[in-house]
């Protein structure tokens, strides 16, 4: 069981303006301490002279020392600043590039840019090269199980794992995996039918975990968990919980049919099945909505961030196959697993922090053995605890607004089951 890894993105986002500004303070230091050692040196050949000879020399030398080194450091902090800008032109111009012909026009731009950054600083240019290879590398773990593959099934190893190198970078350039803010599903959806099947008094949750622990999956009933919580000036919050893909013989929305449409960027009933369960619930737009999910469930969740329709102070995905941009009003949690393929989806996200602040990207190896259960969700509950057991500082965003649902008046809980593809009337109906 692999050791937590908590980011803030693929790529850590720097202030580089932050930087140039300490370098510029540094720089007004080092000039200060100059006119120190001077002054400093005046006195010592004073005092060489006519006192004791040499023995004030000390504080020159360690004055010079000081000038030396705080040079050094301005250098260092204005080159950190160049490389990190490098790293975000980079970053612009190979999707500027994967654009239309107006983006390209950009891209050419920004590919200049770059250049005279580089020329202007080969230190700079080096460092932003290593902080590109030093990224976590979402295909890392599982092209080394794919290798495993390869191993076992020599004649189709060595291809898979080409294909697979490839998908990470066809998944990047074309946009998907990475869902920009202000992004909206398109198509109408065959409307699901949405039935309650039960009812009951709930608390709120306190950890990660117990988010984890209220997943729908195959050993529970239901696809779809709404709580609903009426706060003490009366006014109600919602949680949603969203079920991952059911297999084959399941006749709810949640199939592998509505993964790839949503995936692609169209509403599907699955997504649907979710709209509609939070409007039995007494859900309207413009209400507080914490979404969670797991893997397809994940993906809706980011999709109903994304929508605006409610309002949503937290997203938690668990092996969600996209990553989206949900804005700074979203704390975002996302759980993945580096020996899980679903994650890879989403191709590393984003690679500077999005939502709010405080929010990460949680990350284990699950398994020495590949592709055993690092998708299912007890394996992410695990994860949770970890989390939770977790002396990260982000974990404090996240615990106060878990703690905003324990001041509810009162906890219901609704759980749903779907059917998919019915006319607008049955589902009405049901």
């Amino acid at each position: 069981m692999g050791d937590l890894e908590i980011r803030s993105g693929r790529v850590v986002a720097v202030d580089t303006e932050t930087l140039r500004h300490a370098a510029a303070r540094a720089d007004l230091a080092v000039a200060e301490a100059e006119t120190l050692r001077a002054t400093l040196k005046q006195v010592d050949q004073l005092l060489g002279i006519t006192m004791i000879g040499g023995t004030a020399a000390h504080p020159v030398t360690v004055a010079t020392t000081i000038c030396e080194q705080g040079g050094m450091l301005v250098t260092a902090l204005r080159d950190t600043a160049t490389a990190y800008e490098l790293v975000e032109l980079q970053a612009r111009q190979v999707a500027a590039a994967a654009g239309d012909a107006e983006d390209r026009r950009d891209a050419v731009l920004l590919a200049r840019r770059i250049e005279e950054l580089e020329a202007s600083s080969p230190e700079a240019a080096e460092l932003a090269e290593q902080a590109l290879a030093d990224a976590p590398n979402p295909f890392a773990t599982v092209g080394g199980e794919l290798a495993w593959a390869g191993i076992l099934v020599a004649p189709l190893g060595g291809s898979v794992l080409g294909l697979y190198g490839a998908g990470a970078h066809a998944i990047r350039s074309a946009g998907k995996g990475a869902i920009p803010d202000g992004s909206r599903l398109v198509g109408t959806p065959r409307t699901p039918t949405v039935r309650l099947i039960t009812f009951r008094e709930g608390t709120a949750p306190d950890s990660m975990a117990a988010l984890a622990r209220r997943q729908p999956s195959t050993e529970r009933p239901g696809d779809i968990r709404v709580e609903r919580y009426t706060m003490p000036d009366g006014h109600q919050r919602f949680a949603l919980y969203v079920s991952g893909t059911r297999d084959k013989d399941d006749d709810g929305a949640f199939s592998m049919a509505s993964n790839l449409p949503l995936y692609l960027g169209a509403a599907s009933s699955s997504y649907e099945s979710a709209r509609i369960a939070l409007d039995k619930a007494g859900a309207k737009p413009g209400d507080s909505v914490m979404v969670s999910g797991h893997s397809q469930g994940a993906m809706i969740a980011s999709r109903l961030a994304l929508e605006e329709e409610y309002e949503v102070p937290m997203l938690v995905g668990f092996g969600n196959p996209v990553q989206a941009d949900v804005g700074a009003d979203t704390l975002q949690v996302d759980f993945r697993h580096s020996d899980d393929f679903v994650p890879l989806l989403a191709a590393g996200g984003h690679d500077a922090s999005i939502g709010a602040t405080g929010s990460m990207v949680v990350e284990r190896n699950v398994n020495p053995w590949p592709w055993l259960d690092s998708h299912q969700m007890d394996a992410y509950t695990e994860t949770a605890e970890m989390l939770d057991d977790s002396s990260d500082p982000r974990m404090d965003a996240v615990r106060q607004r878990l703690a905003e649902f324990s001041q509810a008046e009162s906890v219901e809980v609704f759980v749903y089951d779907t059917e998919e593809g019915v006319t607008p009337s049955s589902a009405d109906a049901g």
